[in-house]
């Protein structure tokens, strides 16, 4: 948490001395986008709680509240389609801000689906909980798309549910009449997987020190 927290200050503090150096407020809403990737892990972290002190019931219910946020991590990536080289700082910086923020974001997300994910295979095992993780990712990836170009977040699931379940629809009838959503879902889900897969590993990793090899002692006569 304090390796993530110390992250996302170091990220809004690039922008604010963007925003401090040009005057120009094009990427403050990035600010919000990082405030929803924190979302999903604080109900994890909670859910793991719960599910170690056995409420199940509000570590499900938590679990779907985590669901439902979880794409906003993943998100951000997409935010680089607002990077271009006319804007008053340089491209470079504005390229090293926005990764800043994309690469919090997303580490925010994997430590969110860590927990889950240990939540899932002690409940169920370790075959169940990746097949969970793969079908999370892919969900989170039809998320990011209805987000980046259905230009739909969260909170229209409770607020306008009958206007995304209709698009949903739509585009799992016929996914094939838009080639963008299946390169989309594709790319995103495969590069997504590779990263957690990565992220796990260093998580799983155990070093042991080395054993230490007794200096021989000379003895004086």
């Amino acid at each position: 948490m304090l390796s993530l927290l110390a992250a996302s200050v170091l990220s809004i503090g690039t922008l604010v001395a963007q925003i401090h150096a040009t005057h120009d407020h094009r990427y403050t809403f990035l600010l919000w986008n990082l405030f929803l990737a924190w979302v999903p892990l604080i109900a994890a972290a909670f859910a793991f709680a719960s599910a170690r002190r056995g409420a199940r019931a509000l570590a499900g219910v938590l679990v779907a509240v985590w669901l439902l946020f979880f794409p906003n991590a993943p998100y951000v990536l997409t935010d680089f389609i607002h990077l271009h080289g006319n804007g008053p700082s340089p491209l470079w910086y504005d390229g090293l801000m926005l990764s800043s923020f994309a690469w919090t974001a997303l580490m925010l997300g994997f430590a969110s689906l860590y927990l889950i994910h240990a939540i899932i295979g002690e409940r169920a095992g370790a075959a169940v909980g990746w097949v969970v993780v793969v079908c999370v990712l892919g969900l989170a990836s039809f998320g990011v798309y209805l987000g980046r170009f259905a230009r739909f977040n969260s909170w229209d699931v409770v607020t306008r549910p009958h206007l995304v379940l209709s698009v949903i629809r739509q585009e799992i009838d016929s996914p094939l009449h838009d080639p963008k959503l299946v390169v989309a879902l594709l790319v995103l889900t495969a590069s997504l997987l590779v990263g957690y897969l990565v992220l796990y590993a260093f998580a799983t990793l155990r070093l042991e020190p080395a054993e230490l090899t007794p200096s021989t002692s000379t003895t004086r006569g």
